[in-house]
């Protein structure tokens, strides 16, 4: 299958081709067979990607999703039947690995993206994909939630992004879905030039990071509905660092150090 897309639609590669290549040497945190198989799909040219893209990105990348993944098996736990919504899902796979049989799930994203999901991962009576930017107010009106919980998911994704734009989603999440919650990655304000270097290295020249933030209680400023859940360093909940070999576990322990990549859980209060 060919795959034709430009600026940041492009970045949704990057974790597939990382999570793939994890899966098929094996690693102890999360196996996704799912991005092997839509990998092999897929006619495109990953050297690059894997030239500039080293194992240091893949286990960033795999350890976002093993977040994430807990995050929702929690939410879950409390209420099976709650809707989840993926925003910006690329050819993300995490409904694939979570999915109870009772949840609801959506999968937001630009139309020539949702194009392709659609040929990938065909739709079913509880997985819909919304072909819209998460900046059009007029997706929230199609998720139906019924009496249960929504929780919003954003990996790889808000950075790149200027902060405005991010607080107007906010907004109108904290407006649609009061009670609602949403996990997503940041890096930290000093991490931005690091990132983009690399970014123009692999060729996504047009897919250049915008915003960082250091702290989530700086979101919570924002709005006084926005509640911090959550805020850890990204590497700071993997405990078999030494698998890695000494060179990666010294660099997870410095990105944790000094916070160059979080997750942030938030609560919009009702």
């Amino acid at each position: 299958m060919k795959v034709n897309l430009s600026n940041v639609q492009k970045t949704l590669l990057l974790p597939l081709w990382g999570r793939a290549k994890l899966t098929k040497v094996g690693n102890p945190l999360l196996s996704d067979p799912k991005a092997v198989e839509i990998v092999e799909q897929i006619d495109y040219d990953f050297a690059g990607i894997e030239k500039i893209f080293t194992d240091f990105f893949n286990i960033g990348w795999i350890t976002r999703a093993k977040m994430f993944d807990e995050t929702i098996k929690c939410f879950l736990a409390k209420d099976p039947g709650a809707t989840v919504v993926n925003i910006g899902a690329g050819l993300d796979t995490t409904f694939f690995r979570v999915d109870n049989g009772q949840l609801r799930w959506y999968d937001l994203d630009l139309p020539d993206v949702i194009e392709i999901r659609k040929k990938i991962f065909p739709e079913s009576n509880r997985s819909r994909c919304l072909a819209k930017s998460l900046f059009d107010p007029d997706w929230v009106k199609e998720i139906t939630t019924g009496a249960h919980n929504v929780l919003f998911l954003a990996g790889g994704v808000l950075f790149y992004f200027k902060e405005a734009e991010i607080k107007k989603l906010f907004k109108l999440l904290a407006d649609s879905f009061p009670g609602g919650e949403i996990v997503f990655d940041t890096v930290a304000e000093f991490s931005i030039p690091i990132i983009n270097k690399g970014m123009q290295e692999a060729g996504h020249e047009t897919a250049l990071v915008k915003w960082g933030v250091n702290d989530a209680e700086t979101l919570s400023q924002w709005d006084q509905r926005i509640i911090v859940l959550e805020d850890y360093p990204l590497f700071s909940r993997i405990e078999n660092r030494d698998y890695w070999g000494e060179k990666i576990a010294l660099y997870m322990n410095q990105s944790d150090n000094y916070k160059a990549s979080s997750i942030f859980h938030l609560k919009f209060a009702g």
